[in-house]
């Protein structure tokens, strides 16, 4: 007997939970004064072999980050320099702690 295939009919609306976001430091640097970080980013986000995620800069053919899934740390492009000794995830010059 055939297992029968599973239908997903639920609604697959979900909210974006996103508290701090990633972006290529270069896109940064020169992104255009009309265009807001989202509109000028132009990344990929893959699945590596080890698990990892990985996410990638299309524009400068680089990497942004890797997310190591088994240690739980953000390896970053040595391009970004952090404002602690280490990775600091809570760490954002963006202004958005002001709002």
């Amino acid at each position: 007997m055939e297992k029968e295939q599973e239908v997903c009919d639920s609604n697959h609306n979900y909210d974006n939970y996103i508290w701090r976001f990633v972006h290529c430091s270069l896109c940064i640097e020169e992104k255009p004064e009309n265009l807001s970080p989202r509109e000028y980013a132009h990344n990929e986000v893959g699945i590596l072999k080890n698990g990892d995620i990985q996410v990638w800069c299309i524009r400068h053919e680089k990497n942004v980050v890797i997310f190591d899934m088994e240690e739980q740390e953000l390896i970053f492009d040595p391009d970004i320099t952090p404002k602690t000794d280490g990775y600091d995830i809570n760490y954002c010059d963006c202004g958005c702690e002001e709002e």
